[in-house]
């Protein structure tokens, strides 16, 4: 009987359909060091069958992958057969390393991590709290273990019912999807920095093709937000943020829709963040780590000015949780306005107003997908960003209605 092929996902599979009368081990012409052993149970193992450099014994060292329907493309498996080649021809036996595979946990993946990541503090007990809270009961299992195809689904499923039970009992909408997604990821991205970080340690590669589209489909379609005042509504949202009883939450809200600032940034801002010769506020140790700097408009300056007679703490904005705004608005205007809602609606107003994507970029503060064009335009001037954000000021006072005009 012929025993070398070229291995294909179809022959592989083929093979797996027909148990033979006994143990039958074939060789890959491509690859002349990968076998796939075929069992009279029907199951097909790959592995590669060599002799680790300097030593006088060939060692079998199995693929961490199962001939199915959901196995990954044969381009990949021959990928993770020349990973191994290339440990024993520098005469490390994988299996030898096993053991210390075992003894990686969850944890200690996640300390590994967030000790070698430059992530900002808040970030950095962001991902703490999000994997140790989600993945508690996980955090002394191997962490190979945890990251096999089967394993990944089932506690993506567990912590989207988790999380959806607890949105219930809170009176909340949404079925968890969205934060099992997010929390699938930072553990995809423990294991990739855990791989790259130490190659000896043979931890599996993430199972994409698995839990990809033609597989498990583990991730919930994360669809983006699109939730913004639209021009018909600002009169209404802005006779509910003037008739709000704590001027703290008016001010707030009137600075993020004015600005385009996330909120957290806000909430954070101090008295020493004014500079009041320039009329600037500062944002510290923002979402990308740079410091962003915005001037102020007439209207800013004004709220910015009560902020600071009544602040008792140096905070601007003393605000223990802004969904208590969002509330009172609805409740008063039927309409659902969160803070980032406002920071969206800031965007579209400045693309109504006409502002280039350049000083837009520089207005919310974002770094992502610059190209050559932005070495050019570089630099914006603080005059031309405040030109900009007294052009947005004028939208949208242009789209509440005359009668519900009042001062900040």
């Amino acid at each position: 009987m012929k025993t070398s092929y070229r291995f294909s996902k179809d022959w592989l599979l083929s093979l797996s359909s027909s148990p033979p009368d006994k143990r039958i081990e074939y060789k890959d012409t491509e690859i002349k060091y990968l076998r796939a052993v075929h069992h009279p149970s029907g199951k097909v193992k790959l592995s590669i069958y060599k002799c680790p450099t300097g030593q006088s014994k060939a060692v079998r060292v199995a693929i961490p992958f199962s001939v199915n329907h959901e196995m990954p493309s044969v381009q990949r498996i021959r990928s993770e057969a020349n990973k191994i080649l290339v440990q024993l021809d520098q005469g490390i036996n994988p299996n030898d390393r096993k053991i210390t595979t075992q003894s990686l946990t969850l944890q200690k993946a996640l300390d590994n991590y967030l000790d070698g990541s430059n992530n900002t503090e808040r970030v950095i007990t962001n991902w703490r709290n999000s994997i140790e809270s989600h993945l508690q009961k996980w955090l002394n299992t191997p962490l190979q273990e945890l990251c096999s195809a089967k394993k990944l689904f089932a506690t993506h499923r567990l912590i989207m019912n988790n999380i959806s039970q607890h949105n219930n009992a809170r009176g909340l909408s949404g079925d968890g999807g969205i934060g099992a997604n997010e929390v699938m990821k930072k553990l995809r991205r423990i294991l990739n920095f855990n791989r790259a970080l130490d190659r000896s340690l043979n931890l599996p590669t993430w199972p994409a093709e698995e839990l990809g589209n033609s597989g498990l489909k583990m991730w919930v379609e994360q669809k983006p937000r699109t939730r913004r005042i639209h021009r018909e509504e600002f009169p209404i949202f802005w006779k509910a943020l003037n008739n709000l009883v704590c001027p703290i939450q008016k001010s707030f809200f009137t600075f993020l829709l004015l600005t385009g600032c996330r909120s957290s940034e806000a909430k954070q801002l101090t008295v020493e963040d004014i500079n009041l010769q320039r009329w600037t506020v500062t944002f510290k140790d923002t979402k990308n780590g740079l410091d962003h700097t915005l001037p102020l408009t007439e209207t800013l300056k004004q709220l910015i000015q009560e902020r600071i007679c009544e602040s008792a703490d140096g905070r601007l904005f003393s605000l223990s949780e802004p969904k208590a705004i969002t509330k009172h608005i609805k409740r008063k205007s039927g309409l659902h306005i969160t803070p980032h809602d406002l920071r969206r609606t800031f965007a579209g107003v400045a693309e109504v107003a006409g502002i280039g994507s350049t000083i837009k970029k520089n207005l919310l503060n974002h770094l992502s997908g610059r190209d050559v064009t932005d070495d050019y335009t570089g630099y914006t001037d603080i005059d031309d960003l405040r030109e900009a954000l007294e052009g947005i000021e004028q939208k949208v006072m242009g789209f509440i209605d005359t009668r519900q005009k009042q001062h900040l």
